[in-house]
């Protein structure tokens, strides 16, 4: 072929080349080239990946979803939790450490075939900050528990449960301090409600008259454990014990958050060997019943002792996937209608007499719980930076 025949082919090309894409395939970040065509950049439309998460939902939608995914799993572990505390009373002659023990050892069984199985590291993610969270959180879990106790046994039961359920409290000051999550005004009324409702519910003997709570407690089977308790007086390293539940607990929420990338199976196996060391710790030096360790148990003592730790082991797992969707301080709000629950079984179940401020408590708490599953939908609405 001569030099001009092949001109107008040559011409007629670089016109291809030089003439832009098509709108149609811009909009959808392609471009269909010749062979040999100069490469061309397309950026894609920014609205599209902004709008849209990695599940193809809008990102509203999928952090809506997240966040009653979390609210459900919250609601789960008040009831699992309550539901142990019920096994607990049906079982007084039993020491708590040696149940704790049990309740601690079947979750170290449960847990060990996940991890064996799918071969997570004992100690969660390489990265040395979440190996120290999923140790801590182990730590801390003992402390817990050997706080819980102790507040317990040196404070009138009303004035512990109290201190215990103000749990949400601290978390939403340190989830504010450390994971820099929003509190103004809404939060504010919602700690408030929650605080006076568990508070009214446990009535305890520091805030309400002598007279009001032995008439509330006539039939409340802790009732000489807690006149015994006010006869002791004022009991520092008791109140100090308690003080430090909520305070602690919090603490194991917020590292449980920043640690969701680990299996629950590492972090509860971890809160288990805890556990155990603090059972073992007061089995040997706090124990003060004389009958033998597991000795003298009934067939159902053993199955009570069984089915609650089984039921504690599905609480614990409710807990770390509540964590993984939603944030601490919704999480632990949710979770207090536990204390409503266990008022309604409390009354149904153990005979234990209403008085007539405890339906205003209960009303607070109920209060606080639906609010704070609406407080995503008010911040949407009102854009207010102090609500």
């Amino acid at each position: 072929m001569s030099t001009e025949e092949r001109k107008p082919l040559l011409e007629e090309s670089h016109k291809q080349r030089s003439e832009p894409a098509p709108p149609s395939a811009v909009q959808h970040g392609r471009v269909e080239e010749e062979p040999h065509a100069s490469h061309q950049t397309i950026v894609l439309p920014e609205t599209d990946q902004d709008e849209e998460c990695e599940s193809g939902k809008p990102r509203e939608e999928e952090v809506e979803e997240n966040e009653c995914t979390g609210f459900l799993f919250a609601f789960m572990t008040g009831i699992c939790f309550t539901s142990c505390n019920v096994m607990v009373k049906f079982l007084p002659h039993i020491s708590s450490w040696q149940l704790l023990f049990v309740r601690c050892t079947l979750q170290i069984i449960s847990m060990l075939p996940f991890i064996l199985v799918n071969k997570y590291h004992i100690l969660g993610t390489p990265d040395l900050p979440t190996r120290i969270r999923v140790l801590l959180r182990g730590l801390l879990g003992g402390l817990l528990l050997l706080g819980l106790f102790q507040g317990v046994k040196s404070l009138p039961l009303g004035d512990a449960t109290a201190i215990f359920f103000s749990c949400p409290a601290f978390t939403l000051i340190l989830s504010t301090c450390i994971l820099r999550d929003h509190c103004g005004l809404f939060r504010t009324f919602i700690a408030v409600a929650l605080l006076s409702g568990v508070v009214i519910l446990c009535r305890p003997p520091s805030i309400f008259p002598a007279s009001d709570a032995a008439n509330s407690n006539q039939t409340k089977p802790n009732a000489d454990e807690d006149q015994e308790a006010e006869q002791k007086g004022f009991d520092l390293l008791g109140v100090g014990a308690a003080i430090s539940v909520p305070i602690v607990a919090s603490v194991i929420v917020i590292i449980t958050r920043q640690a969701k990338h680990v299996h629950f199976s590492v972090l509860i196996i971890w809160f288990a060997v805890g556990g155990i060391i603090t059972a073992a710790l007061g089995l040997l030096f706090l124990d003060s019943q004389s009958s033998p360790i597991f000795q003298n148990w009934s067939p159902t003592d053993w199955i009570l002792t069984f089915s609650l730790g089984t039921v504690g082991v599905l609480g614990n797992i409710c807990m770390v996937k509540a964590l993984q969707y939603a944030d601490p301080s919704r999480v632990m709000v949710v979770r207090s209608f536990e204390v409503v629950v266990a008022y309604i079984l409390q009354v149904t179940l153990f005979g234990v007499s209403a008085h007539p401020s405890d339906f205003v408590g209960a009303l607070l708490i109920i209060t606080a719980v639906l609010g704070m599953g609406m407080e995503q939908r008010l911040l949407t609405r009102f854009t207010c930076r102090f609500l």
